[in-house]
C-alpha cells in the first residue's frame, strides 16, 4: 500500500492529540500516513493511494468549498472514506429525516429556509415544546448553537431572524432536558464494528456537552441492548463507513439519536488503548478492498 493521507485543517497541520494516536498504530501494520491538510492548493493527492478524513474542523464554516474538494478527489479517482457520498450526505442535518424514515427514533426537529417567516413562539407553542435548540443544518462542535425557551421566545424572535437571514437553512430541536442529567452517549465504530462508548455531560447550567464549552467524557461500557440499538441506528445508512459516532440520549430504556457523525467526529480514541489498533485495522483492511 503506498501512503494514505489524514486530512486536517490549517489549525491542526499535524491532527489533533487524539488523531495522532491513530499515525503510531498505523505504522505498526505497515502503512505510511501523513497528516495533510485539506485545503492546501500544493499539495499532489495523487501521491496518495487513499485519504481518511479526521481533524477537518472547519469543513462546516466552508462547506462548499469542502463538497468541492471531495468532488475533486473523486474526480481523481482518489478513494476518500468515509465516501464522498457519504459526505455529501452527512454534511447537511436533513439526513437526520432520511433516518426518521427508515425507522430510526430522532428529537423531533424543524427545518427552516432562509427567510421563512417563522414566529418562535408560534412554532413551540403548536408543538408544546418549553425549550428548544436552534442551530443551521450544517453546524460542528455547537457551532451558532443556542437555547431557547416559550417564555423567552418573543425577546429571541430576533436572533431568529438573524439566523434566518445568515443561513441557507436552519433547524430547531426540541430540548430533551434528560440530557442535563443522563448525559450523551457517544458510541464509536470501525467498519461497521462497535468498538468503544463515551458518556459525554455538560457542566452544570449549560447544555453543551462538547469540551469546548466545559463538557466532559467519561470511558463507559455500555450495555449490550445499548450496543444493538446504536447498531441498528447505524444499519439505516446504505453504506458500511469507515468510522462512524452515534451520538445518542436514553429515553425509556431507547436510543433517541442525536446525531449520526460520519465526517470528522472525535472517536475518542485515548479513552480505550485498544480503539487506534482497531481503527488502523479498519483503514488497511478497507483500503486493501478498495485497491
Amino acid at each position: 500500500m503506498r501512503k494514505i493521507a489524514l486530512a486536517t485543517c490549517s489549525k491542526l497541520p499535524q491532527l489533533t492529540d487524539d488523531d495522532q494516536l491513530l499515525l503510531n498504530s498505523l505504522a505498526h501494520a505497515g502503512v505510511s500516513a501523513e497528516p495533510v491538510v485539506w485545503d492546501d492548493m500544493d499539495v499532489n493527492w495523487q501521491r496518495f493511494s487513499g485519504v481518511v478524513i479526521r481533524s477537518c474542523w472547519d469543513y462546516h464554516k466552508r462547506v462548499d468549498e469542502f463538497l468541492d474538494w471531495v468532488d475533486l478527489l473523486e474526480k481523481q479517482d482518489i478513494h476518500l472514506l468515509n465516501p464522498p457520498e457519504v459526505i455529501r450526505w452527512n454534511s447537511n442535518k436533513r439526513y437526520l429525516l432520511d433516518l426518521k424514515g427508515k425507522g430510526v427514533s430522532i428529537v423531533p426537529t424543524i427545518f427552516l429556509q432562509r427567510n421563512s417567516n417563522a414566529n418562535l413562539k408560534g412554532l413551540l407553542n403548536d408543538r408544546g415544546w418549553q425549550q428548544a435548540v436552534v442551530k443551521p443544518v450544517v453546524s460542528a462542535t455547537a457551532y451558532q448553537t443556542w437555547l431557547t425557551s416559550f417564555d423567552h421566545a418573543e425577546s429571541d424572535q430576533s436572533k431568529l431572524e438573524k439566523m434566518l437571514a445568515g443561513f441557507p437553512e436552519i433547524m430547531i430541536q426540541e430540548f430533551l432536558g434528560v440530557i442535563r442529567i443522563g448525559g450523551e452517549w457517544s458510541f464509536m465504530f470501525f467498519d461497521g464494528h462497535f468498538s468503544h462508548a463515551v458518556l459525554k455531560k455538560a457542566k452544570p447550567g449549560d447544555f453543551r456537552v462538547q469540551d469546548d464549552f466545559g463538557g466532559k467524557a467519561f470511558r463507559q461500557v455500555p450495555g449490550q441492548h445499548w450496543v444493538n440499538q446504536a447498531e441498528s441506528i447505524l444499519q439505516a445508512i446504505d453504506k458500511v463507513p469507515l468510522y462512524a459516532r452515534v451520538d445518542a440520549i436514553e429515553i425509556d430504556r431507547k436510543l433517541i439519536l442525536m446525531e449520526l457523525e460520519l465526517i470528522e467526529p472525535v472517536l475518542f480514541l485515548g479513552m480505550d488503548e485498544e480503539a487506534p489498533d482497531r481503527f488502523a485495522k479498519a483503514i488497511t483492511q478497507m483500503f486493501a478492498a478498495l485497491n
